[in-house]
């Protein structure tokens, strides 16, 4: 048996990277997951090799919310798990970053949670044999500290790290726990992208990155999957409103 047999559970963005990784522990684990992503042919074509069920999803849009989640419940009856993992990175000095930039991260990576925790939370209290569940959303190392060039970013991660709590002590009387993530240098599609596009200075520049985390590498998808999976499973019962940070020591200090 797996750790969340029968289980229900909606990744967002979980196309590729950390959310894929999130998606292909909770199947392995026995849930049925619903796969959205606003990237219609990655999307579906992750969800049929991980067996999840692919939902075309803008998480800025609430109708679009409304109607997943609806038919999720009338599918399979119920929401056990939701992780807000869809998100997007931009780097750019506060002076330098325009309205129209900051209003798009903050759309996607905090509005898009909250839309997500209003009606994961509404579904949760109507689940047969009572109201519970766990909500992980995904935050980042800079949800807890500052960055340069990350005056959107880092605001968009530190929103959904103080959301995390609101809802995890509103729900807590009806057992939905909600929890953030806060990962640190992770291998992803994307962060391989740039390596890759620095050429022959992209394996130093991993070096440098690795050289400054206390546990000597950067950390892979998995490892957050495995933090999904944790949080979304029994084992985590007793965990709500936390702060889970996955980043090979970063936040602690430099290995020197």
């Amino acid at each position: 048996m797996g750790r969340i047999d029968r289980k229900v559970a909606i990744v967002t963005g979980g196309a590729q990277g950390l959310g894929e990784a999130a998606v292909k522990r909770l199947t392995e684990e026995g849930a049925q997951v619903i796969l959205s992503d606003a990237n219609s042919e990655t999307g579906a074509a992750t969800a049929s090799k991980l067996d999840a069920k692919y939902y075309e999803h803008d998480v800025r849009n609430e109708d679009q919310w409304e109607a997943l989640v609806t038919d999720t419940l009338d599918t399979f009856g119920r929401l056990d798990i939701l992780v807000n993992n869809a998100g997007i990175f931009t780097s750019c000095p506060v002076d330098e970053t325009s309205l129209e930039e900051f209003r798009h991260v903050i759309d996607i990576n905090l509005t898009g949670c909250f839309l997500g925790c209003k009606h994961g939370v509404r579904a949760m209290k109507k689940n047969p044999g009572g109201a519970g569940g766990s909500i992980i959303n995904l935050s980042s190392v800079t949800g807890l500290r500052g960055q340069i060039g990350g005056a959107a970013y880092t605001s968009s991660k530190g929103g959904v790290r103080l959301l995390t709590k609101t809802v995890a002590i509103e729900n807590a009387a009806h057992q939905i726990r909600c929890n953030s993530i806060h990962p640190g240098t992770i291998i992803t599609p994307m962060l391989q992208g740039l390596l890759d596009a620095a050429g022959d200075q992209g394996p130093a520049i991993k070096a440098q990155m690795e050289s400054q985390l206390p546990l000597g590498r950067t950390g892979e998808a998995r490892d957050v999957g495995d933090m999904v999976l944790f949080l979304a499973s029994s084992e985590s019962c007793y965990i709500t409103g936390a702060e889970m940070v996955v980043d090979g020591g970063m936040t602690v200090g430099l290995p020197f």
